[in-house]
């Protein structure tokens, strides 16, 4: 199925599952190269590459054994599992289930995470498609899409995979294991908690610009295609041509609603920091483009209501 057709069933099955339900309502790590990291990010930590942001509302902030070659297409996660099944809001889907090694960490800050990806039989799968250059991203952010982060874990012999993330406050975090098997992308999404005082954070206003996390502003616009484009600025200056390779492409963008936290992560098809996508009418979302420039990879966040 191409890129355009599975974004627009993405649409569909939005609206057609969840469209009468009200919904309410920062980055990627480097390739390992240079590593763009955050004054506020947690540091490598052993094989596992990572880059962590806390959404401030103007911006925010794959191994195994071989698989797949990428082919450096656009991409997007996976449609359904036949029966109406959402990326990221199911544990289990077409016989695969997203097994956490702990579903409660004991503090809030640096928390060493682990999981497996379990196949029908129960064992856990030690083979993945290399996608984007990653045999799988792991993308976490906090139910009320205050922190998100997106972490690229080492894998075990054994199918284990672990990385250390940063869980800044209390609260609920969901976790997105975005992987291809045999071809078939799929992401199966399971929560972890966080102890400590709970204080809901309301989403940044719905705006056009935003700053990144390193310091460069971002200007989004919509065509009449419904691709969404992004400019990148340098002060005051467009930067665009300064795009360097991120994961095989221009940049990517990851998309969640707000309250379900349906999930959409999408790489551009062109050269260009552009990607298509529809978001199902009446509902909220939360976006974070990221891009590379100067060896850093950056991450912007951006709010978008869309009317019913």
């Amino acid at each position: 199925m191409s890129a355009p057709a599975r974004l627009a069933l993405f649409g569909v099955l939005l609206l057609a599952v969840f469209g009468g339900a009200a919904v309410a309502g920062g980055a990627i790590d480097p390739d390992g190269s240079r590593d763009g990291t955050a004054p506020h990010a947690a540091a490598h930590d052993g094989a596992a590459e990572r880059e962590a942001t806390t959404d401030t509302g103007h911006g925010g902030a794959h191994g195994a054994t071989s698989g797949a070659d990428d082919d450096g297409g656009a991409h997007t996660s996976s449609d359904d599992d036949g029966n109406g099944v959402l990326p990221g809001l199911a544990t289990s889907q077409d016989g695969y289930t997203l097994r956490l090694g702990r579903t409660a960490v004991a503090r809030p800050g640096r928390s060493r995470l682990s999981f497996r990806i379990l196949a029908a039989d129960g064992r856990a799968v030690t083979r993945f498609d290399l996608a984007h250059a990653r045999r799988l991203h792991l993308i976490i952010a906090r139910r009320d899409l205050s922190s998100f982060v997106h972490l690229h874990p080492a894998m075990a012999a054994d199918g284990t995979w672990t990385a250390t993330a940063d869980l800044p406050r209390g609260g609920t975090y969901r976790l997105f294991a975005d992987f291809t098997i045999a071809g078939t992308q799929r992401t199966l999404g399971a929560d972890v908690q966080v102890p400590g005082r709970f204080a809901p954070q309301p989403l940044a206003r719905p705006s056009t610009v935003s700053v990144s996390d390193h310091g460069l502003t971002v200007r989004r616009r919509t065509g009449a295609d419904g691709v969404v484009a992004f400019d990148v600025l340098r002060r005051g200056a467009l930067a665009n041509a300064e795009l360097q390779e991120y994961l095989g492409a221009k940049g990517h963008l990851v998309t969640l609603r707000a309250g379900d936290l349906a999930y959409l992560h999408t790489h551009p098809e062109s050269d260009r920091l552009a990607f298509g996508v529809d978001l199902p009418a009446g509902a909220t979302y939360r976006s974070w483009v990221q891009f590379r420039v100067d060896g850093v990879v950056h991450t912007a966040a951006f709010t978008e209501v869309v009317a019913p």
